[in-house]
C-alpha cells in the first residue's frame, strides 16, 4: 500500500494553487512507477524560512532551496519511508522565471522529490537529463490528462 500525506505548514496554508486530491493521485503514480509497492510519504508545503532552516540543518548548503528530499527508511524493508518538502516561495519565483503556471512548477517540484524517493540521482550530467526528461513525462501525465493516469 502506498500513503500519501499532502500537507501544507500553517505559513503557506491555504497558497497551494494545486488541488489535494489530485496531487495524492498524482503522487501515488510518481511512486508506482518507479516500481514501488509499498510506501509513507509525507509530501510537505513549506515556507522560504523553514525550507533555509531545513537545508542549513541537514544539508549544511547556506540559504533556501526549492525542494529536498529526505528518505526516512529503515533500509531493511522494501517499504519506502520519506518526507518531500516543497518551497511553496521558490515555486512561485520559478513559475515567473520560467513563464510557467504555479501549480505546473509545484507539479514538477513534487515529482522531482519524489523521484529521488525512489532512488533516483542525479549526480552525473546523463543521469540528470534522465531525471529531467522523466520528471517532464510525468508533469504532462498530470497536466495532458487532467489528473487521470
Amino acid at each position: 500500500m502506498i500513503a500519501i500525506d499532502i500537507i501544507e505548514s500553517d505559513e503557506v496554508e491555504g497558497l497551494l494553487p494545486v488541488d489535494h486530491g489530485r496531487l495524492h493521485d498524482y503522487a501515488v503514480f510518481v511512486i508506482e512507477s518507479g516500481g514501488i509497492k509499498e510506501a509513507e510519504v509525507n509530501v510537505v508545503f513549506v515556507s522560504d524560512e523553514k525550507m533555509t532552516e531545513l537545508n542549513e540543518t541537514y544539508r549544511k548548503r547556506k540559504g533556501t532551496t526549492d525542494v529536498l528530499s529526505f528518505d526516512l527508511s529503515d533500509n531493511i524493508s522494501e517499504k519506502i519511508e520519506g518526507e518531500v518538502y516543497v518551497s511553496l516561495e521558490r515555486a512561485k519565483n520559478h513559475s515567473s522565471e520560467y513563464d510557467i503556471s504555479f501549480g505546473e512548477e509545484v507539479v514538477r517540484l513534487v515529482t522531482h522529490g519524489l523521484l529521488h524517493l525512489t532512488g533516483r540521482v542525479h549526480d552525473t550530467g546523463d543521469a540528470y537529463r534522465s531525471m529531467t526528461e522523466d520528471t517532464e513525462k510525468m508533469v504532462r501525465v498530470f497536466f495532458d490528462v487532467g489528473g487521470s493516469k
